[in-house]
């Protein structure tokens, strides 16, 4: 039915975020998560009414709301749960099946995220433009692209008057498909599942007496000291040093690269601490933690003001600008 028909949506899973509850507060019996956000003061709230939208994984088709998306996603947190429950117990063994399993649960919140979804659409918006101005510039190109103009629609236009209207003016160049989006989402979490689970695995423990691992709105921390390329991009495969962080709880944190270590760590307060400083470095906006802290705070907000802000692609009388 229409009415039962999911509206806020999480881009992080609940039940994930569920591990990262203050400890004292729960053992009263009440279920919150620290949450910091830029220039406001960390507050409590419940797992459940944090990071989600109003029908994010949905787009529309012949006017009407599709949620297939959201089905899919249900089916794999459903899977990934009991093996998330696991590794929080610090019971780490599983099967090649398990293993595939909680690859792909990696991957999906790499990619379900705003993070990913705009570098996703700004990426799209560029390669849009680039095309635009190849067409632009290229006489072959411009005959091309009116005969195809032609074939689709029946509209008799001139290369020339083409090109005019091409070159004649200022369009920002926006990726604005919700069904493209969420496509690329599961297409790169298919792609990425091997790859994660190809990487070599070990589990970060914390100290019992900490206050623990912290986790974001970007909760997959990717890093490569090494390579990058000359656009300074970081994959998961970037270098042989490429690797990323995935908290699993507040007692546990998956790290994920490509050199054989250890299989499980046990760190000291401080080493916590700076696997925490790696998650704020890679959030987005928010952080989910099971505990205040003013430092914390005062990291996150200078991460964010620091970060230039994605600008809008331009097509400007025949040229790609990026502002």
């Amino acid at each position: 039915m229409p009415g039962e028909e999911p509206k806020s949506q999480h881009y992080v899973h609940r039940a994930y975020l569920e591990g990262f509850q203050d400890l004292e507060l729960e053992k009263k019996g009440k279920s919150f998560v620290w949450v910091y956000m830029r220039g406001k003061s960390p507050f409590r709230q419940r797992p459940e009414r944090v990071a989600k939208r109003n029908y994010y994984y949905c787009y529309e088709r012949e006017e009407q709301r599709q949620f297939q998306v959201e089905c899919g996603l249900q089916k794999l947190e459903d899977l990934a749960l009991p093996i998330l429950r696991q590794f929080r117990e610090r019971r780490f063994a599983l099967g090649a099946e398990d293993r595939l399993t909680f690859a792909g649960y990696i991957a999906l919140s790499h990619t379900r995220v705003p993070t990913f979804e705009k570098s996703m659409d700004r990426l799209a918006s560029l390669m849009a433009a680039k095309q635009l101005e190849f067409v632009a510039n290229d006489k072959r190109a411009l005959e091309w692209a009116t005969a195809k103009i032609r074939e689709d629609t029946g509209e008799d236009i001139d290369p020339q008057e083409f090109h005019k209207k091409l070159t004649g003016g200022t369009v920002e160049v926006k990726q604005a498909n919700r069904e493209w989006s969420l496509g690329q989402m599961f297409q790169m979490m298919l792609f990425l599942q091997q790859v994660i689970f190809d990487m070599k695995w070990a589990f970060l423990l914390a100290p019992e007496d900490d206050a623990g691992f912290l986790t974001s709105d970007n909760p997959v921390s990717l890093f490569d000291p090494v390579g990058g390329g000359p656009l300074g991009g970081i994959g998961f495969a970037s270098s042989a040093a490429a690797h990323f962080t995935f908290p699993n709880s507040r007692g546990v944190c998956l790290l994920a690269q490509h050199q054989q270590g250890p299989a499980t760590a046990e760190l000291n307060g401080s080493k916590v601490r700076s696997v925490n400083k790696g998650t704020i470095t890679r959030a987005d906006s928010q952080l989910y933690a099971p505990f205040e802290s003013a430092s914390v705070q005062k990291i996150l907000d200078s991460v964010v003001s620091q970060r230039t802000a994605l600008g809008r692609v331009l097509f400007k009388k025949g040229r790609v600008i990026e502002k």
